[in-house]
């Protein structure tokens, strides 16, 4: 390591303190919001009511005791009072002629129909009431009209305060939202979680749902992993007004029992900072449907109080004015570029003349960055450090194996293996705390920004790694020419060798092994975890708190100490398959931080597990191979 090497290894270390201070704020914030509410579901609470013989009000006066703080009231449309025998539709051509016995209800559904469908004609006649619509029959059944008023009073009889679940339809116009949105401001909702499978106004009127939505300061409850059509949209357009909502799908109701739902609610809030447990009551036939519910509540409020949560009305998250700092965020995105020259120069022998050239016109570009376009500093400078400090773990663990004690006992060995990866840890981790310094906004921690770039930062890595070590650059100080041709000398070696059907075996299983992976990578993955995946998880969490993930101290973790072992050993033959296996726990700890909407304690809680457990499993497969290597043949 000579000066310049040095140099930028100081700017990375006054990056990550910078960027531990930054972190430091964040955990103080992520404290600081820990009020979580909830929300009874409307429809499930009726059918609860009359299964259990009670009015509405005296269920929800129990459910409040409980611990409820919400009702959600759906909006009712022309078809849900048509299936509730309040009013009857008659079709005539393009004509539909809606009749009802309530005159009270004629009279609040007219001038509704007429703010939702602005351009069609519409008259009220009597008696019986009976108001004409000149729209089709199905295009009437799916408009929503009004909010259930019978549910929103015994909701306030009982105490409880008001959400609004509106939905959008077929022609929504401006007029029809902003009506859907005064709708829901005058039953007295401060908090608006949308039906269905798309966001009011989607998707050409999403800003004037935005725009209505702040004039009335109501609130946009993010259903996560939900995929509502047009919710990144409006939570995008509602930054400071967006909380994060979980809730237990209605398939899943079918079987769900109270042992695995409140744990659920629970981790969600402990774990990706979810403000509103959205609770669907158990339906089924129950012989005291009424204190079963009334206790699977109270059994939620408990289990969230005894993690140290509050339970109150739900708020976005809140920050200091004037958070984040600017100076420790510039000093975290000059440790990246610092540590990127790192990784460049163990790759190629650049001189210091070149290192810091390169260096200092990266700079200029940033700072041309951030005068011009501030929130790609974040974006970036996060999917650069998620790049580079994976890369620079793995590379400089397997480098730094190369010498000439390959035959030390099984004890050194050991401690040669973990020694590797704690250190290749340490230097992912710096990596995770300039990600988390860059993404220190309140948008990040609350959700509402996620990190950018998740395959390319796990994908990357890897592609590097195998590269670095088929090539087998050894990150000293040399020439360029004579770097260049012992690597291509290398690389042509590679790529010459015979291949067998063992080799191929393994490549095929290796790359169907990456899509799997891939496949399980991101906020909201493309395939869920088996039964059996999903029991190991429940067993790990109560043992350890917060779960290691699995590709860490499964795979990652023992093939980087297995990667250290070949080297030693001096059996490179498999070298670049295992190493690169060992990048994949590397990658996974710093993407583990990369989950802003997870609390900071939780993701460092989680891969201290991962990284104990792992090396314990390293510690085994290390262990059993070096007894037995008296069976090995030598590798070329």
């Amino acid at each position: 390591m000579d000066r310049s090497d040095k140099a930028f290894v100081l700017l990375v270390v006054l990056g990550v303190a910078a960027a531990v201070f930054l972190g430091i704020g964040r955990a103080r914030i992520e404290n600081a919001n820990r009020m979580v509410e909830i929300v009874i579901d409307g429809d499930d609470a009726r059918l609860v009511a009359t299964s259990a013989g009670k009015t509405l009000p005296e269920l929800l006066v129990g459910l409040r005791q409980a611990g409820a703080g919400a009702l959600a009231v759906r909006e009712l449309t022309v078809g849900d009072l048509v299936a509730q025998g309040r009013i009857m539709a008659m079709a005539l051509g393009d004509e539909t002629s809606l009749i009802t016995p309530e005159g009270s209800l004629a009279a609040h559904l007219a001038p509704r129909l007429a703010l939702r469908l602005p351009k069609a004609e519409i008259t009220l006649g009597a008696p019986p009431p009976v108001i004409s619509l000149r729209i089709p029959p199905g295009q009437a059944s799916e408009l929503p009209v009004l909010l259930p008023v019978e549910e929103v009073a015994a909701a306030e009889a009982a105490g409880l305060r008001v959400v609004a679940r509106l939905r959008n339809f077929p022609g929504a116009t401006v007029p029809a939202v902003e009506a859907a949105v005064e709708e829901a401001a005058s039953a007295g909702a401060r908090l608006v979680i949308f039906d269905k499978e798309e966001i009011l106004g989607y998707d050409g009127l999403i800003s004037v749902t935005a725009d209505a939505m702040r004039e009335r300061d109501l609130l946009f409850g993010r259903v996560e992993m939900a995929g509502q059509r047009g919710d990144g949209n409006l939570a995008h357009r509602l930054f400071d007004r967006t909380v994060r909502v979980h809730s237990i799908s209605e398939s899943d109701m079918l079987t769900m029992v109270p042992s695995v739902a409140v744990p659920r609610y629970t981790r969600a809030a402990e774990e990706r900072n979810i403000r509103v447990a959205y609770v669907r009551l158990i339906t089924r036939a129950l012989p005291d449907p009424e204190g079963y519910n009334t206790d699977y509540v109270r059994a939620i409020a408990q289990s969230l109080r005894a993690r140290g949560f509050e339970l109150g009305e739900a708020t976005p998250f809140s920050a200091p004015t004037g958070w984040p700092p600017r100076w420790p965020r510039a000093a975290a995105a000059v440790a990246v570029l610092a540590g990127a020259m790192l990784l460049l120069r163990r790759l190629i022998p650049l001189g210091s003349i070149w290192a810091w050239g390169i260096a200092l016109l990266s700079l200029a570009l940033g700072a041309g960055m951030a005068a011009f376009r501030p929130q790609l500093v974040a974006t970036c400078g996060g999917l650069l450090a998620a790049l580079v400090f994976p890369t620079l773990a793995t590379v400089w663990a397997v480098q730094g194996i190369r010498g000439p004690h390959r035959r030390g006992g099984v004890p050194w060995l050991l401690r040669a293996a973990v020694w590797r990866l704690v250190g290749a840890c340490a230097i992912s981790l710096a990596g995770a705390a300039l990600v988390v310094g860059l993404y220190s906004r309140v948008g990040h921690m609350s959700g509402l920004a996620p990190f950018t770039g998740v395959k390319l930062s796990f994908v990357g890595p890897l592609a590097i790694v195998l590269a670095a070590v088929v090539a087998d650059v050894s990150g000293k100080i040399e020439s360029l020419p004579l770097w260049w041709i012992r690597t291509r000398t290398r690389l042509q070696q590679f790529l010459s060798q015979p291949v067998n059907v063992l080799l191929l075996a393994v490549v095929f299983a290796a790359i169907a092994g990456l899509a799997f992976t891939l496949t399980r990578t991101g906020n909201q993955p493309v395939l869920s975890p088996s039964a059996f995946e999903v029991k190991m998880r429940q067993v790990l969490e109560s043992t350890l708190v917060v779960r290691p993930r699995t590709k860490e101290f499964l795979l990652g973790h023992p093939a980087l100490m297995l990667a250290v072992l070949l080297g030693l050993r001096n059996r490179r033959a498999w070298l670049p398959l295992v190493a690169t296996a060992g990048a994949i726990g590397q990658v996974s700890l710093l993407n583990t931080f990369c989950h802003f909407h997870t609390p900071l304690y939780v993701s460092l809680l989680r891969s201290l597990n991962g990284l104990w457990l792992g090396a314990a499993v390293g510690a085994l497969v290390v262990l059993a191979l070096a007894v037995s290597e008296r069976y090995w043949t030598r590798s070329p």
